[in-house]
Formats: C-alpha cells, structure tokens, sequence
C-alpha cells in the first residue's frame, strides 16, 4: 500500500501575497492613475504631487476608524497621555489627539507642496477628484478585507495606531519630495514623471505588504 508523502506547506510569504491579492490590485489600480494623467493628461509634476499629498487625508480617516474598532492590549503600548499610561478609557481623548495632530502635520504638508509644486498651477481639480476617489476605494478594500476580515483589528492596539500612518507619510514623501523636485528640475519630462510615479508605487507597495505581514502575523 502506497502511503501519501505530506505536502510541504507553501511559504508564509506566498500564503500571505494569496490573502492580499485584491487590496494589493486595488493599491495598483489606484497608483495607475497618475500614469494615466500624465500619459493622456498631460500631467506635470504639479498635479501629482497635489495628488500624492492628498492621500495623507484617506490614511488619515481610515486611522481613525481602525482606532475605533482596533482590540489590541494597550497594557504595554508604553503610550502616555498627560504623564500617564493610556488606558482603554483614554481612546476617545487619544482619536481626538490624532486627529488635531496629524490634521496640522498634513496642513503643513500641504502648504509645504503647494509652495514648492503647484504656486502657479491652476489645474483640473475634477480630474483630480476621480484620482482621489481611485485612492479612497483602493485604502478602503484594504481596509475591509485585511483590517477587518483578516482580523487585523483584533491584533493591534489603538496606541500602536496612533503613530501608524506617520511611519508611512515620511517614508514615502521624503522620497516622493525629492523626485519631484527632480523632475521638476528637469522641467517636468514625461520620463521624469514615469519615473516619479513608478517610485511611489514601488514604496507603497512594499510598506502595505510590511505592513500587513507586522499586523497579521505578529500581532
């Protein structure tokens, strides 16, 4: 009688890209969008940078309703809140906080890229619009099926999220920052906006799966 010799289970980082698949389309559909607008647009630098940066408002929304509903221990989240530890109770003062705190962090952002970028850009805000619709949906698949139904909620605690969204902001923009200007040197090139564009991509890409595996599978 033959005996069945065991399967080896698939690696951990390809059952995780199975689970991730479709907010990891969606992430690309939404990033395409750029592509798009500087192709049959005729995007310069301006409108993707205004773009980039409005992303910082869809994080910022679906940071507040992950610390709504996040069900992690905050027992040693080392957070404090007026000299103390934060505790369970302190998560309608902490969402309020984040909220006043990345609010002016985002103001000055976008202050900061307004003078820089688009001083003198009058562009389509309803093309504009659509791309930030593209972003919302593409944060909000995530949202649904890693957050929620992957059960990421139950993994992280709300201190943990509190800084969550800065990690990614200055990781990404510093980069993002820097290429613009580039291509902005370089009097905005459709080969200097590709490559803007695929950079973004890139980085986004990775710090989503980053951070999926550090919810997911640690906790």
């Amino acid at each position: 009688m033959n005996e069945r010799l065991p399967v080896d289970p698939a690696p951990k980082w390809l059952l995780l890209h199975r689970r991730l698949r479709a907010s990891t389309l969606a992430l690309l559909t939404a990033n395409l969008m750029p592509l798009f607008g500087v192709l049959a647009l005729g995007w310069s630098v301006a409108p993707i940078m205004v773009f980039y940066w409005s992303e910082n408002l869809v994080v910022g929304f679906f940071n507040v309703l992950k610390m709504r509903l996040a069900q992690g221990s905050v027992a040693n989240s080392n957070t404090s809140l007026n000299g103390r530890p934060v505790r369970e109770t302190d998560r309608g003062a902490m969402i309020l906080f984040f909220v006043a705190h990345y609010g002016i962090f985002t103001l000055v952002h976008g202050a900061f890229v307004m003078t820089l970028f688009a001083a003198r850009w009058r562009g389509a805000f309803s093309e504009l619009g659509l791309a930030l619709l593209f972003l919302t949906v593409s944060h909000g698949v995530s949202y649904k099926r890693n957050f929620i139904n992957r059960g990421e909620y139950r993994n992280v605690a709300f201190t943990r999220l509190f800084w969550q969204p800065y990690q990614r902001v200055i990781i990404m923009h510093i980069t993002i920052l820097a290429g613009g200007a580039w291509a902005q040197a370089k009097g905005s090139p459709v080969y200097a906006l590709l490559v803007l564009v695929m950079l973004k991509t890139a980085i986004d890409l990775s710090l989503h799966l980053l951070e999926r595996r550090k919810f997911q599978d640690h906790g």
